[in-house]
């Protein structure tokens, strides 16, 4: 007897395990509620103002624009990137969920 009897099911659900955190870490990069929330936390971490070298990228990038439809444009970007992240985040969870159901379905089905 071996230790699975679906060893598709397993190498699946193993994928989509390791697809849906890959996943979840890029839209880590995008999300701007995160990038706040890791500077607040840091801050409080450490008792001093702490900024997220992400999110004073993101500033710089708008704050620089020469124009300010430029920096309307750049401000929307950035926006579509935080949509995207929060839409990757659901699906990244999803994944996992699902993959850790097929794992268990592949080790427990006989």
């Amino acid at each position: 007897m071996s230790f699975t009897t679906h060893p598709i099911l397993l190498g699946v659900g193993l994928a989509l395990i390791v697809v849906g955190f890959l996943m979840w870490r890029i839209a880590g990069r995008w999300d701007l509620k995160g990038q706040a929330v890791e500077s607040a936390l840091k801050s409080a971490w450490h008792r001093r103002v702490v900024v997220s070298e992400d999110l004073s990228d993101t500033y710089r990038d708008v704050r620089d624009a020469p124009t300010h439809m430029s920096r309307a444009g750049k401000v929307a970007g950035h926006a579509a990137r935080h949509v995207a992240a929060q839409a990757l985040s659901i699906a990244s969870l999803a994944a996992f969920a699902i993959g850790v159901a097929l794992t268990a379905l592949a080790v427990f089905w006989k």
